[in-house]
């Protein structure tokens, strides 16, 4: 009688696992294309070098009393002012730079111990992000190959992802950071790495910056994939949801029973 009992439950509870596995498949797309593709993404470079004034139209020149300084529409620019993002490999790969801004500096012999006081902002921490909004809940992984040529290592160079509910410029930026490599470790390495995000979160590649001096840090993200949860095509009969429940409550009632019934027969 019993084990005519468990054959029952054991058929009602696989046609029950069937329905949920034909109605919780996954796509995955490959590479940064569709909601990922390269113009979705935007790049943020914090600690601009003027609040309300276009960055673009900022250089580091002579200045009209002959001195060396910030000037408009002339010098060496500063735009973009911590690093960059390319897309070296429109659907498969994408560059980031962090910041060496004290490299501006080196142009007119100075550095940023003998840099006159408003040109020290060149030499401050900041952080540089490209960023996208994810449209629905997700899952992506991606490969990443880190370099840093700054004297000290990865030690003032870190990278990793943020996650958040506002883009990195906005005023109220609740982002948090996950740094991916090791501090302690080689200026070269590398990496993979999975990550779920919730829909309209914003996720983006960060590389932070101690000091804007001595080299940047460099990464290359690679084998980029998002897999998204969607529902199959095909219509299966359906399972009322109780006699699932059921089946399951029995089956887990009947184990317990052969199991303690096994171990009084030993």
């Amino acid at each position: 009688m019993a084990k005519a009992i468990l054959s029952t439950v054991l058929g009602a509870l696989m046609t029950s696992v069937a329905v949920i596995g034909v109605t919780a498949q996954s796509a995955n797309a490959q590479g940064f294309t569709g909601s990922f593709a390269p113009e979705e993404w935007q790049l943020f470079n914090s600690r601009p070098a003027f609040s309300g004034i276009d960055n673009s139209r900022i250089g580091i020149g002579q200045t009209s009393d002959g001195s060396i300084g910030p000037i408009l529409d002339g010098g060496i620019p500063l735009a973009p002012f911590n690093g960059s993002a390319d897309f070296t490999d429109a659907s498969d790969a994408l560059t980031l730079l962090g910041s060496d801004q004290s490299a501006i500096l080196e142009e007119f012999g100075l550095s940023c111990n003998s840099a006159p006081s408003n040109l020290l902002f060149l030499c401050g921490s900041s952080f540089t992000t490209v960023y996208v909004t994810v449209p629905e809940a997700v899952e992506i992984s991606f490969s990443w190959d880190y370099l840093t040529t700054d004297s000290f290592g990865p030690a003032i160079d870190p990278f990793g992802f943020a996650i958040g509910n506002f883009p990195p410029d906005a005023p109220n930026t609740d982002g948090a950071f996950t740094e991916l490599i090791d501090r302690d470790g080689a200026s070269s390495q590398s990496g993979t790495t999975s990550v779920e995000l919730a829909a309209n979160q914003i996720f983006g590649f960060q590389i932070g910056t101690a000091d804007n001096q001595g080299g940047r840090a460099q990464v290359n993200i690679s084998d980029f994939s998002v897999m998204v949860s969607e529902p199959d095509e095909v219509d299966p009969k359906p399972v009322p949801e109780p006699a699932s429940a059921v089946a399951i409550a029995l089956f887990t009632g009947l184990g317990l029973y052969f199991g303690k019934k096994s171990h009084s027969d030993s």
